[in-house]
């Protein structure tokens, strides 16, 4: 049965049970015309309301009758112009989020340019975005979906692709985590099916922007160098601990004749953290920080040195624990493919103090009972990277955002520069963190209709201030799914971060991708305490917190960005005044959303 979901649709079927019961248990003694006055009451009350409600709680019958519009959203697209059918898709996630995605949607249409986008709505929301993608739908200029839980929270057959059983999600943190990495898995898997190709995978406060090398003071991280400068002692097999503002690692020098494992003082500063950087401490001592996985990679073997067991797909654990699928394993008898986990000594002599989120494979290691495994060469997986130079100059040559080029328009000419390979299927992009202090808005950035889009509602706009490049974790990425196979998307995704470990260039999840070779960055920005306590989901708690929200606000406000932004301005100028506003309409504003009719209905 073809999926109802493939044009905007009403949000699960919960409501109607809960609606229809409730009917059904009226007194069957009381007349008839009382009840139809009931129902008429409720359902004038709900389409009074359909912006505040969850979006579960839409009518299926009856809304269905407002913006059944899949034919003519069809005709229009055959006429749009080619370019609103070759640009970029995105997966997003949201609750309550009508404020901001207007200004999300516009936003990237532009600048990306965006022309597909599937919503999925967390059923906590309290408001549904039906009426922002029911007006860009009508435009023709971008493909609209919108989904529950109902549409990716199940098993798929690997062998058919039919739904399987249903995929239950706890109301905390965990269950929050579960259903993002099964809606961003299958939102590339329907966008791979429609013939799409690149997917932006951010949230609705995240906006993808070209990582120009700052002409200010704005300090940038250094460029990575490949060996340690004269002088200067280097970290292997480092961490950074973020708790304690230190790095752990095995350091070696020319006056050493093994590998001492060390811990730095507190970090002057911690932009220079990455594979080849060089960070100073406190106390005036500076360490090379070894791009371990390059370095191991030089020896890696393509096969194993002896017989022995081979694993693929390796991650680790917690604590000690390696799994990965085996083969030939002559110990245990496994059945090839099977899933298993060894416990490993990671400080014996024959594992160098290796560990796999460190390494690409082509490696030997022992579990604690001596026992060898061979660890597959999975570099063939990865995409290559562009050497450090070759990003400095891509870097340097990035537009300026008035030059009115766009995100894709970039990929495709440093692909055609350096080949695909050095920028699919996987862009991994760092995240750059915008504080709560406030610009007033440029002369350039107000548009031509004062007084109706007011640029104050435009968070890209009126934060301009931002934290340390180079220091904020956990990336964000933009992936070709058609380069990915159709069975890595029928599955939950690693993270959010880094959905397709395999496909993307591994490292440790939670550390950022190298600020100082990316060409693409994450803007994340904080909005005012209203904004941020606007949202009600799992996380209540910590986003009810003012001290949390001025530690943030303090880490995005270390210095500003001066080059500013015209997308506003051009996407006026492009849409037309009165098309401009429809779009754009509600942006910026946070209405009261009450849960009372919801309470009246479901009793909670």
């Amino acid at each position: 049965m073809k999926r109802q979901s493939q044009h905007l649709r009403p949000l699960g079927m919960q409501w109607d049970n809960k609606f229809l019961l409730l009917l059904h248990n009226i007194s069957l003694g009381r007349s008839f015309f009382s009840g139809a006055i009931l129902y008429l009451l409720i359902v004038g009350v709900l389409v009074n309301h359909l912006s505040v409600l969850p979006s579960s709680s839409l009518i299926n019958i009856h809304i269905r009758q407002h913006i059944s519009i899949d034919n003519t959203l069809h005709l229009k697209l055959a006429a749009a112009d080619n370019k609103h059918k070759e640009g970029a898709s995105a997966c997003l996630l949201v609750n309550d989020e009508n404020p901001r995605l207007p200004e999300w949607i516009a936003y990237h249409y532009h600048t990306l340019p965006l022309r597909s986008l599937t919503v999925a709505v967390d059923p906590s929301s309290r408001s549904s975005p039906l009426d922002i993608l029911r007006r860009w739908n009508d435009t023709g200029l971008m493909e609209m979906q919108l989904w529950n839980d109902d549409d990716f929270l199940h098993e798929i057959d690997a062998a058919t692709g039919a739904k399987m059983k249903r995929i239950e999600v706890t109301p905390d943190v965990h269950g929050h985590r579960l259903r993002q990495n099964h809606f961003i898995n299958k939102c590339m898997l329907d966008f791979k099916q429609r013939n799409k190709q690149w997917v932006l995978l951010i949230d609705v406060d995240e906006y993808i922007t070209f990582n120009r090398i700052d002409d200010d003071n704005n300090q940038e991280p250094d460029f990575p160098v490949e060996k340690a400068p004269d002088g200067i002692p280097t970290l292997m097999d480092w961490t950074w601990d973020s708790s304690k503002g230190v790095i752990e690692g095995w350091m070696i020098d020319n006056t050493l004749s093994s590998p001492t494992k060390v811990a730095t003082a507190s970090l002057v500063s911690q932009m220079q953290i990455q594979p080849g950087g060089v960070v100073t401490d406190s106390t005036g001592i500076s360490y090379y920080l070894r791009d371990d996985r390059a370095f191991r990679d030089l020896d890696a073997l393509d096969q194993p040195p002896e017989p022995m067991p081979t694993l693929k797909y390796v991650v680790t654990n917690v604590g000690d624990e390696l799994c990965g699928e085996i083969f030939n394993d002559v110990y245990n008898e496994h059945v090839d493919e099977s899933w298993v986990c060894l416990k490993v000594d990671w400080e014996a002599p024959v594992n160098e103090q290796k560990k796999t989120n460190i390494f690409h494979g082509g490696h030997v290691v022992e579990d604690l009972q001596q026992r060898k495994y061979f660890l597959e060469k999975e570099q063939a997986l990865w995409p290559k990277r562009l050497a450090v130079e070759d990003a400095k100059e891509a870097r340097e040559r990035l537009p300026r955002v008035d030059e009115r080029k766009t995100i894709l328009d970039v990929v495709k000419e440093e692909s055609n520069r350096h080949g695909y390979e050095t920028m699919g299927p996987c862009i991994e992009m760092p995240r750059l963190r915008y504080g709560s202090f406030e610009v007033q808005p440029e002369p350039a950035t107000v548009v031509a209709a004062p007084g109706e889009i007011d640029p104050k509602d435009f968070v890209t706009l009126r934060y301009r201030w931002h934290g340390a490049k180079g220091v904020y974790a956990y990336g964000k990425t933009m992936i070709d799914v058609s380069q990915i196979p159709t069975e890595e998307l029928q599955v939950e995704a690693e993270n959010v971060h880094a959905p397709l470990c395999h496909y993307c260039a591994r490292q440790v999840w939670h550390y950022s991708p190298q600020y100082a070779t990316s060409l693409f960055r994450v803007n994340h920005y904080l909005d005012s305490f209203e904004a941020y306590t606007y949202r009600k989901d799992v996380r209540v708690e910590l986003r009810q917190s003012v001290d949390r929200y001025n530690t943030l606000a303090k880490e995005g406000n270390h210095s500003m960005d001066t080059e500013g932004s015209h997308w506003l301005q051009e996407f006026v100028q492009d849409m037309g005044s009165e098309n401009a506003k429809m779009l754009l309409a509600g942006v910026g504003s946070f209405p009261r959303l009450d849960w009372s009719l919801s309470k009246i209905l479901w009793g909670k």
